[in-house]
């Protein structure tokens, strides 16, 4: 079974606060979960000014394409984390599982891009943020 491990942690830069647009910063792999190893342990914090972040979604992407998973509701990520679903800041964890089975999967050693982007309610977008990631045995 292949283990996934944390190699680097790209920075972003943020842009000035309007308001309206959300942001990330401090996106982080905290671990494999106790019972798999492709099931990873995220976390990031986040800021959105007007506070609607919680209606919108989180799209997650590997090596900058976006994965299967597809757009998250973040409410239930609110939720998770003990956050209200309206703030403004806070630090959101969640869980992403990687699919890493059969011929298809990456040999030990190698690296990927996993990068995650939020957009609230009114579609306004975060930046990209993203982490490297290597697979070891």
């Amino acid at each position: 079974m292949k283990a996934i491990c944390c190699c680097a942690l790209a920075a972003i830069a943020v842009g000035c606060d309007d308001g309206v647009t959300p942001s990330l910063s401090n996106f982080h792999f905290d671990g494999p979960a106790p019972d798999s190893q492709t099931v990873l342990l995220l976390s990031t914090d986040f800021h959105d000014g007007d506070g609607n972040l919680a209606a919108g979604t989180l799209e997650t992407f590997i090596d900058a394409r976006p994965t299967n998973a597809g757009a998250l509701p973040l409410l239930p990520l609110f939720v998770f984390s003990g956050l209200p679903e309206n703030a403004t800041d806070g630090h959101l964890e969640f869980v992403l599982e990687l699919n890493v089975a059969g011929d298809a999967a990456p040999a030990s050693g190698s690296s990927f891009r996993l990068g995650i982007r939020a957009t609230d309610a009114d579609l306004n977008s975060s930046s990209t943020s993203e982490i490297t990631l290597r697979l070891t045995r």
